[in-house]
């Protein structure tokens, strides 16, 4: 990261599973100060340099998606978060909200199903004893 976040405080991050060994390791062999997901060169990857190594506009166009920015993933990753049964708080730590109302702002509208969902989860009463004659 270059600078402190918007608001100058430092944030923790959770780490999906798939990337626990790279990130493992990486902080293991990593001199202080260096990035986690450097650059081929070692530096940061900006928007421009990301684009273009990744070959971002074709592979976007090649798979429909034209168009797409890099931060279109945040809202991909926030809207996979929601799906899978993340709760609010969750989604506003990981993103770095400063509060649920904003991630709320942002994200409201793919919870309206979260009760239905919640209730799907609920235990099935215990099935009552037949009384016998």
């Amino acid at each position: 990261m270059i600078g402190s976040t918007k608001t100058h405080q430092t944030r923790t991050v959770p780490v999906p599973a798939a990337l626990e060994s790279y990130v493992l390791g990486r902080v293991s062999s990593a001199k202080p100060g260096d990035y986690l997901f450097p650059s081929p060169t070692g530096g940061i990857w900006a928007n421009t340099n990301s684009r273009v190594r990744s070959h971002w506009t074709a592979v976007t166009a090649a798979v429909g998606v034209a168009g797409t920015t890099i931060h279109d993933l945040r809202h991909t990753a926030a809207s996979l978060l929601i799906a899978a049964g993340a709760d609010v708080k969750a989604v506003q730590t990981i993103l770095g909200h400063a509060s649920a109302t904003m991630t709320m702002d942002f994200y409201g509208h793919l919870f309206s199903d979260a009760p239905w969902r919640a209730m799907a989860h609920m235990p099935s009463p215990p099935a009552r004893a037949s009384s016998s004659p």
